[in-house]
């Protein structure tokens, strides 16, 4: 309850104090009047010395409840499980991908909270970590954020699941916030892990065996930078998100629109492997032309482009995909296709030359384009595994090397 203020009680009882004694003695004559005058005058000068007084206990109940929500931490806590969705008007649980709920259970409010989920992919047949997925916004780092978590109230975000044979995910979830009555910083951290499509809190995956080996592991793990298995998950929107990495890793789309990453990109080497596909990619020229490279101006820019024979001397079907993800073409065992690069080139700052001079250069050799190709490709039956193949030219209009 909130304190009266000071001066309305003083008044009031300055104002009634002189009303009776004045009272009294206009009715000094008449002794009942008298008395009760009094009485009265009495009666209120009590009532406003109690005011008074419960009012000093407000002010300290006030200051005591303030003094304690300054030494409150606000009660966040966090979990994670399969959403319940609604499809057909039945309910049923979603385990392709599962939720982070963050959820404010105290009194005090939570303010300028976020939070960054890793996911660590674990196999166990390999013991060791595969993959880093790092979530968040678009030029945002932490996958969750809130203004304000107002008390008794959630957060939900779904996040892309891991599943799959051998496979361990464990999610590394780290809350940051504020206490609103003196912005004082709270972190909060927390691991999930996921097993065939089950959900274990770190408390549950304690009693595995596995458990200190997996954490041991998360702390000493560091992404190599040739294999490119570090990768940032950005939520576009629910169930949907895009990677911001490279062509180095496959990646797949789920019936849901979630991705699924199957896997870190693999280099071939020389030889050919019995049960895998095997491509071998030159620099073709052009049907009916002499030439490896046709180049034209578009607009402010020359739209270049180069064709490669692709020939698949492997013993199973190739997929040729767009970045790990998108299928482009299929090339059977023994097959030749031909694939077409097309390049935009732009002039660099402070260059006026005509774009048509660029052209003509390529046409009297004086000038060659050095171009690297990344090719990705997969067997057919077998989309979790993802090959590169890498050739580096210089063209001229009529020849290369």
């Amino acid at each position: 309850m909130k304190h009266i203020a000071d001066s309305i009680i003083y008044l009031t009882g300055f104002f009634s104090t002189v009303f009776f004694v004045l009272c009294g003695i206009n009715y000094s004559s008449n002794r009942t009047w008298f008395i009760w005058t009094l009485f009265g005058g009495l009666v209120l000068g009590l009532l406003t010395g109690f005011l008074i007084w419960q009012n000093e206990v407000w002010k300290n109940q006030e200051s005591i409840t303030a003094a304690t929500q300054n030494d409150i931490k606000p009660s966040i806590s966090c979990i994670m499980e399969y959403p319940i969705k609604v499809e057909n008007e039945k309910p049923y649980r979603n385990t392709k991908n599962p939720s982070i709920i963050i959820k404010n259970s105290g009194p005090i409010s939570a303010v300028s909270l976020s939070a960054a989920i890793n996911i660590y992919i674990y196999n166990t047949k390999e013991n060791k970590i595969v993959e880093l997925i790092k979530t968040g916004f678009k030029g945002f780092d932490r996958a969750i954020s809130a203004k304000e978590l107002e008390p008794f109230s959630d957060i939900e975000h779904s996040t892309i699941g891991i599943n799959g044979k051998d496979i361990i995910g464990v999610y590394s979830v780290n809350v940051r916030y504020y206490r609103k009555s003196d912005m004082k910083s709270f972190e909060l951290n927390e691991y999930f892990f996921t097993h065939n499509k089950k959900i274990y809190s770190n408390s549950e995956f304690k009693n595995d065996d596995k458990y200190q080996i997996i954490i041991d592991k998360i702390i000493s793990f560091t992404p190599p930078d040739t294999k490119g298995n570090e990768v940032k998950i950005t939520a576009a929107a629910e169930h949907t998100w895009f990677m911001e990495s490279g062509p180095s890793i496959l990646k797949r789309k789920n019936e849901d629109g979630s991705v699924t990453i199957a896997g870190p990109p693999e280099i071939q080497g020389d030889t050919v492997i019995k049960g895998l596909p095997y491509l071998i990619v030159n620099p073709s020229r052009f049907k009916d032309s002499d030439h490896f490279i046709e180049a034209e101006i578009e607009g402010d820019h020359i739209k270049a482009k180069v064709k490669y024979e692709v020939k698949n001397v492997g013993d199973v079907t190739a997929v040729i995909t767009q970045d790990g993800f998108n299928p482009i073409v299929d090339i059977e065992p023994g097959q030749k296709k031909y694939y077409t690069n097309t390049l935009k080139i732009s002039r660099g700052p402070n260059n006026s030359s005509p774009l048509q001079e660029f052209i003509d250069m390529l046409g009297t050799e004086k000038d060659a384009l050095k171009i690297t190709l990344n090719l990705l490709y997969r067997p057919k039956n077998a989309d979790s595994r993802l090959f590169q193949v890498t050739t580096r030219n210089e063209f001229r209009k009529n020849s290369v090397k």
